[in-house]
């Protein structure tokens, strides 16, 4: 279940960082940070799910950078 979940949000995360389509990446970035954000909050704080936190701080890094790309006014 949790690397079902894992996949979940890395499935998002790399539509949107691959979207070729300028109307589509608005809502791609949600999807995928809604979905990153509900991971983060289902971890615990073990060591055992260290890897994938900061894997998932590192996506929503990358997904501000492309708030700030594609989308005009947000910063």
């Amino acid at each position: 279940m949790k690397a079902e979940k894992a996949l979940e949000w890395q499935k998002l995360y790399q539509k949107a960082v691959s979207q070729s389509d300028p109307e589509q990446v608005p809502e791609d970035i949600a999807r995928a940070e809604a979905a990153l954000l509900s991971r983060a909050k289902k971890l615990t704080p073990h060591e055992a799910d260290e890897p994938e936190r900061r894997a998932i701080n590192d996506a929503l890094a990358t997904l501000r950078l492309l708030k700030v790309r594609h989308l005009p006014g947000w910063k």
